[in-house]
């Protein structure tokens, strides 16, 4: 069996998972990263048994961008399986996205996961999520993927079944830079900084300038990639008001657990 993975990771915990899942499978797996912007240039053309299609959650849905560049890849009728990483909050409308977008790009959705992952905010003040994926949850992705495969070789193309949400529809029109409002834009530390440029290297948007460092306050998507990649914790990013850490703290106290659909 041939699977196409194709994953966005701004900071590696959707890639963690997407290989954990991929340590189920049989057969041949190869990866298509579409983190940078140089990847979503070009679209891409589905030559596989299965495709797999795993991305992060912001703001209760799929960012627009990027599911933008999904809608530009068809199907053909083939296998898709879908995976949404959240941080511990809520997956909102993610599912029923994956499936709007399986029905319009013919594919056969027959599998769907959400999972847990560090929130992007997540520190040791506000631990929400914090250090997930644990190995339980690793363990737990590789066994949907063995399910998956299970499926697969039943020849079993029912499509999934997905929970209802109670959540608008409209909210994919909301501009994906909306978390401004709450979050800073990530800033640098002059005393700690090199000027090594591998903020710039890994921003998924683009948004920041090579020679300044500087970024670009309508691309900057608040994923964290910059603060996360920093060799010298140079950049910083922080909530606009104190009382929205504690919000956001209390709100994702309680662990959630992930979930799979067949």
């Amino acid at each position: 069996m041939k699977t196409g993975i194709i994953y966005f990771s701004a900071t590696g915990t959707t890639k963690a998972l997407a290989e954990a899942v991929s340590r189920g499978l049989s057969g041949n797996v190869h990866f298509m990263d579409v983190t940078l912007p140089e990847s979503r240039k070009n679209g891409i053309i589905v030559d596989n048994d299965l495709t797999i299609i795993a991305a992060p959650v912001y703001g209760e849905r799929i960012p627009g961008f990027l599911f933008d560049f999904f809608h530009r890849i068809k199907g053909n009728g083939t296998p898709l399986a879908a995976i949404s990483v959240y941080g511990n909050m809520g997956f909102g409308i993610s599912l029923q996205q994956y499936r709007e977008f399986a029905e319009d790009n013919h594919f056969r959705l027959i599998a769907a996961g959400v999972f847990i992952g560090q929130h992007t905010y997540a520190t040791k003040m506000a631990p929400v999520a914090y250090g997930r994926p644990d190995e339980y949850d690793l363990q737990q992705a590789r066994r949907f993927g063995e399910s998956i495969q299970k499926k697969m070789d039943r020849g079993d193309g029912t499509p999934v079944f997905l929970p209802a949400t109670v959540l608008p529809r409209f909210i994919t029109a909301f501009p994906d830079s909306g978390i401004r409002l709450l979050i800073r834009q990530p800033r640098v530390k002059e005393a700690g900084c090199i000027s090594c440029g591998v903020c710039a290297l890994k921003c998924p948007m683009g948004a920041i300038d090579f020679r300044t460092l500087k970024i670009h306050e309508q691309k900057c998507l608040r994923c964290y990639a910059c603060v996360k990649v920093c060799p010298k914790a140079a950049r910083i990013a922080e909530f606009r008001f104190p009382m929205f850490r504690s919000a956001f703290n209390r709100l994702g106290a309680k662990r959630k657990e992930n979930q799979i659909f067949l």
